[in-house]
């Protein structure tokens, strides 16, 4: 019997076919005979009702509001899903309870908005299995040491899962999304990009951090500090998805880990991440492909990725000419 956390995001519980979906996953899971802790985002994106950014577009109405308004505020996306989603698996007959960050038991620490993890007890969680039932706990959200409540950065339902992953010493970590996989470009930018079947934690992390939002780069660090495995896989379908784990990347793997792109409200920032060592052979082709897209090289902090600079506008453009020139056959 595993031990299993099921993290759904916000396309996973938007909409009845997509729940309906997630809700086969978790009972299949435990019709198999494993314990399941699902973690869960809000619902859905902006403009859907209680989306996150949907939340807060409700404060900048009258100011913005300091640091804990918009915390409490960003927390209410996943307190709704987190009561929504255990109410269809009891609906259903499968026993779950909803718990936040206080229930929970998840601590954190630094400012409002970006706080980091530093603990989970897992005492309550445990006692909720014991009783047979799911717990179905909300991301994003943690307990600070003054007893406020902190959000942990945008993305951060995928360290909320990992954390308790961690501190559960779970068999794995199912981050579940939209795609199968983690994909060597966006594949609603590029449909013919590979998905790939595994990572390091650290060629995970650094795709997250130049851009790749399919898993939050904080919670690659986590896995890699307590050496979770972490399965990037779809609602969707029933695929394996990407494996994130210490396993290092095959000897002949590709020189390109990927294609990122980072967009801001007026510029977008498009990297190549290569593997370590790997960028010298690919800088030419990469160069000469983002300047005839309209994008320009700019520095970069991580040392083995080459990075372009363009109009948001004009970052899927980038995104197609740079997979075309370094990672199509």
């Amino acid at each position: 019997m595993a031990l299993l956390i099921q993290k759904f995001g916000g396309t996973s519980v938007a909409n009845p076919e997509a729940r309906d979906r997630m809700l086969a996953k978790i009972q299949a899971a435990r019709s198999n005979g494993d314990q399941v802790v699902v973690v869960v985002s809000a619902m859905g994106r902006k403009g859907a009702p209680y989306a996150t950014d949907t939340l807060l577009g409700l404060l900048d109405e009258t100011g913005g509001g300091d640091g804990l308004t918009r915390d409490l505020m960003a927390s209410c996306g996943e307190t709704i899903s987190a009561c929504l989603v255990a109410a269809l698996l009891s609906d259903k007959g499968t026993k779950a309870v909803p718990l936040n960050a206080y229930t929970a038991r998840m601590s954190a620490a630094g400012p409002y908005g970006d706080a980091e993890v530093t603990g989970v007890d897992p005492q309550a969680l445990r006692a909720v299995l014991a009783s047979g039932a799911v717990p179905v706990v909300t991301g994003f959200q943690a307990t600070a040491p003054d007893g406020t409540l902190v959000t942990i950065g945008r993305g951060g339902s995928d360290t909320s899962a990992v954390a308790i992953g961690a501190w559960m010493k779970a068999d794995y970590v199912d981050i579940y999304t939209d795609v199968p996989g983690v994909a060597m470009a966006d594949p609603r930018v590029v449909p013919e990009a590979p998905f790939l079947s595994q990572l390091d934690y650290r060629s995970m992390y650094r795709l997250a951090a130049n851009g790749a939002r399919v898993l939050h780069d904080r919670s690659a660090l986590l896995g890699e500090r307590f050496g979770v495995r972490i399965r990037v896989r779809s609602t969707f379908d029933d695929g394996e998805g990407t494996l994130v784990s210490a396993e290092p990347l095959p000897a002949d793997a590709s020189a390109v880990l990927g294609i990122a792109a980072n967009k801001t409200t007026d510029r977008a920032v498009v990297a190549v991440v290569c593997r370590e060592g790997t960028a010298v052979s690919v800088v030419s082709a990469a160069n000469a492909a983002a300047k005839a897209a309209g994008a320009h090289p700019q520095d970069c902090p991580d040392p083995d990725a080459l990075s372009y600079s363009c109009a948001v506008d004009e970052a899927s453009a980038v995104v197609k000419a740079l997979f075309k020139a370094v990672v199509t056959p």
